[in-house]
């Protein structure tokens, strides 16, 4: 009968603190607590999945249960190492909540923490989902009174992925360790020990495609590798990690995302059918494509430091976000986000993605505020770079006779200002709101008395005082000087005034001989 096979996560699984990966900080506290004896009677392990809590909590019961620790690590030689390596020892209880967290369990589990440990100085209680016992608050009061007092042989280690659910009474009581996910390159890194381990081959693209679909977590990264050797037999490449995981690839988001920065919908769908025809998940596609185009916007903020990639890709993030500009790279990630959910109820996916691919290449198909801001600002740039002036007219071509020495165009003579202060004042306008639309919006609430000499004359009512404040600023009263001498040929001083608030109607006076005549004179007193 052949050998069971132990799958690759739990054959890799770390038995000694320097084993662990990406947890630095906490293994060097809970070494230097061993090392100390200043052992807490109860640890509180927080974060997501497959990032070490269980195994660092084993390890931690191992350690301070060790009779010759080295440098805080348990040794694994002495006969409590040897004893506690037994699935059967009954120093370490483990119970997982999610399953086991009825109140008359969390009792029975109280009632055995009572008992002296048998092989070591402690007996170590690691709850596993800790959180899932707030379904019955029953289960906590159970736990309370036992992890307020244990007893001293007594070390609870809870771990959970969802803080939030536990009550303060229990927090308070607890050592809090945050353990954070995994870097893509710590994970790439350890992968790589254990196919040279496991004598497999595998090229380090294929490796960090595994470590971003693992999103931090070591077991799913150890899983996902175990899933690829029995798909490619002890040699992974990059298309076997495609195949066996349905992702699209780094070559296949890049060109997906160049299309889509240079609005080239043909190139984009092209992108799509060919990863269809190979089987690829539209919503696996689009979660990638809303990362890599947070890798771009975080390119376009000027902080690529902050990626987790190899420096190839960094570059190439950087190069795209100069293609696509924040507004660009936010909006199409806007849209592959929000297109990942809808695929879970359409029936046709891949319309989704597509209809989201267009959108991001042709701003002018998308009604979003986003969009209509996109398609502003690539106006406003190309009237800036003089791609829609008018083209100047064509002088007349001189005769024959003089086509030896063609005579020089004259100077173009200045324009002529607008007469009237109607068509001046409106002519001052659409200057100003080219440059300063925000002062083309406070301008119209003003009133133009016309030029008095070199100065203009412009007067706000008091309920416009706002506006008259924000022109009285010496730039923005600048800027419209600026207009008015480029309207009128000359330069113009710009003189404010803000009218005086009409005076309130007087009151009418009263009639006393008519008051007297209603009343009797006995019975009105008239006070001033």
């Amino acid at each position: 009968m052949p050998e069971a096979y132990t799958t690759l996560y739990r054959a890799f699984r770390p038995h000694r603190f320097c084993e662990v990966v990406g947890q630095e900080p906490i293994v060097q506290t809970l070494k230097n607590q061993v090392k100390s004896g200043r052992i807490a009677h109860a640890y509180l392990f927080n974060g997501t999945r497959g990032t070490g809590k269980t195994t660092t909590a084993r390890i931690l019961a191992r350690a301070i249960n060790c009779e010759n620790p080295q440098d805080g690590e348990p040794c694994g030689k002495c006969p409590t190492c040897l004893a506690l390596a037994q699935e059967n020892n009954l120093d370490i209880l483990e119970m997982d909540a999610a399953s086991n967290g009825s109140v008359d369990q969390v009792r029975d589990l109280c009632a055995k923490v009572a008992y002296p440990p048998q092989a070591g100085r402690y007996r170590v209680i690691i709850i596993d989902e800790v959180h899932s016992l707030s379904t019955s608050a029953a289960s906590f009061n159970a736990l309370l009174k036992t992890l307020e007092e244990p007893p001293e042989h007594a070390v609870f280690i809870l771990a959970t992925t969802d803080p939030q659910k536990l009550p303060p009474t229990i927090l308070s009581r607890c050592q809090r360790y945050d353990f954070k996910r995994i870097g893509i390159k710590d994970i790439a890194a350890q992968l790589s020990r254990i196919c040279k381990e496991t004598e497999c081959e595998a090229e380090t693209e294929a490796l960090l495609d595994i470590a971003r679909a693992a999103e931090g977590g070591m077991r799913d990264a150890i899983s996902l590798l175990d899933l690829c050797m029995s798909y490619s037999q002890k040699h992974i490449t990059a298309d076997v990690v495609q195949s066996a995981l349905g992702t699209a690839g780094g070559a296949a988001r890049f060109a997906f995302a160049d299309a889509l920065s240079d609005g080239d919908v043909g190139k984009a769908l092209r992108v799509i059918d060919d990863l269809m025809r190979a089987g690829r998940e539209p919503a696996v596609f689009a979660r990638e494509m809303t990362r890599h185009l947070r890798n771009v916007l975080v390119c376009c903020a000027g902080c690529a430091e902050l990626l987790d990639v190899s420096d190839e890709d960094a570059a190439r993030f950087s190069a795209e976000a100069e293609a696509f500009g924040a507004e660009r790279a936010l909006r199409a990630m806007d849209l592959f986000a929000h297109a990942e959910p809808e695929m879970r109820w359409a029936s046709q996916p891949r319309m989704q993605l597509e209809m989201a691919a267009v959108r991001a290449c042709r701003p002018a198909f998308d009604q979003s505020v986003q969009a209509l801001t996109e398609r502003l600002d690539a106006l406003e740039r190309k009237l800036q770079s003089g791609a829609y002036a008018s083209p100047r007219a064509k002088p007349a071509p001189a005769p024959r006779a003089q086509a030896e020495s063609p005579a020089s165009p004259p100077p173009t003579a200045p324009r002529p200002a607008p007469k009237g202060d109607a068509a001046l004042w409106q002519a001052v306008l659409q200057e100003v709101r080219v440059t300063h639309m925000r002062l083309y919006t406070a301008l119209r609430k003003a009133a133009f008395r016309g030029l008095e000499g070199d100065a203009a004359q412009i007067a706000f009512e008091p309920e416009n005082e706002v506006f008259y404040t924000m022109l009285s600023a010496e730039e923005n009263r600048k800027a419209v000087e600026d207009a008015f001498a480029k309207v009128c040929q000359r330069p113009v001083q710009v003189q404010l005034h803000l009218n005086a608030p009409a005076p309130a109607p007087a009151a009418p006076r009263l009639d006393e001989e008519a008051l007297f005549a209603a009343f009797g004179r006995e019975n009105v007193d008239i006070v001033d």
